[in-house]
């Protein structure tokens, strides 16, 4: 509570808040109170003991706070994103973080968090996979413990991938039990519109090679997808997609001298076939290769192939 001392001037008093045990078990559990006095003005400060609930939530807990103390309830949080931020002022739900403060029967003072000042750029490819997971999965919320389990993760590299969606103000962790839940505020086209500045075309490397050496490790991908998917003329030379850690590099070739003995080879920094279709790379994954690309056909292309996942 420095912060409103420094800023407002506030002399602030504290003391325990002893009604928990005439609130439900879900909400006394759930949170540390105290009641607070600023400046003669009596109010209840929760601090939240796990992840705080959604904003419905939030609103059902505070109403049955208040019909047993009818004063202010004030969120004391350690950081907020700008989303939730955004989302408590329109809705009037008093907070305090270490950098800013929401106090509509006081002040209010709105820095940018610590943690903001770092721009989001790229997302790491597991978070690139667990996006994937979410957006083919085409459910509300995804629960982090089946996401562990489609994907090749481990808890850690799960934790950080969860972050990484959180931190885009796009998602929000919830708890399920004691399970995790990841939820976004937007239907698919519109979240992966959003997301798109985040993520990277899959694709490592491109090299060629013999239509003899292609393998069932590989799948088709590329231009070849969209020839297949939309009504982009297919190519004379094929494309496939095969994940850089199980491909033998020694057989690429840098030059396609005849495209009728040669594939095109996309080494791809993550498993082509993690959700790959009908022997085809998934096509969000093949959207994404083609990023940097700026000829109006594969554009085209690439627009007709996402609206097709869109609908389906």
């Amino acid at each position: 509570m420095d912060l409103l001392t420094n800023l407002f001037g506030i002399q602030v008093q504290s003391e325990d808040w002893n009604k928990q045990n005439r609130l439900p078990l879900y909400i006394a559990g759930s949170y540390d109170f105290a009641t607070v006095t600023l400046n003669g003005c009596r109010c209840i400060v929760l601090i939240p003991r796990e992840e705080l609930v959604t904003l419905p939530a939030l609103k059902k807990e505070i109403k049955k706070i208040q019909e047993i103390d009818r004063v202010p309830v004030v969120l004391k949080l350690p950081t907020i994103s700008d989303y939730r931020r955004n989302k408590m002022i329109e809705n009037n739900i008093p907070f305090i973080t270490d950098r800013q403060v929401f106090l509509p029967f006081m002040g209010t003072f709105l820095a940018k968090e610590s943690g903001e000042e770092k721009e989001l750029k790229k997302f790491m490819f597991s978070t690139q996979q667990l996006i994937l997971l979410y957006l083919y999965q085409n459910k509300k919320k995804l629960y982090v413990s089946e996401a562990t389990r489609l994907l090749p993760f481990t808890a850690m590299t799960m934790s950080r991938a969860v972050k990484q969606l959180e931190a885009t103000g796009l998602f929000h962790v919830t708890k399920d039990g004691v399970n995790k839940v990841i939820e976004s505020y937007y239907a698919r086209p519109e979240l992966y519109e959003r997301l798109k500045e985040h993520l990277s075309s899959p694709v490592r490397r491109i090299g060629y090679l013999k239509k003899s050496e292609v393998t069932n490790e590989m799948v088709i991908a590329g231009e070849s997808v969209l020839a297949e998917e939309t009504m982009l003329n297919p190519g004379r030379t094929a494309t496939y997609a095969v994940y850089v850690k199980v491909f033998n590099k020694e057989l690429l070739m840098n030059e396609l001298v005849d495209p009728d003995e040669q594939v095109r080879i996309e080494l791809w920094e993550y498993e082509p076939k993690q959700f790959s279709v009908d022997n085809m790379a998934d096509r969000i994954s093949v959207a994404l290769s083609f990023l940097e690309n700026e000829d109006e056909r594969i554009e085209s292309a690439v627009e007709e192939l996402l609206e097709g996942v869109w609908a389906g």
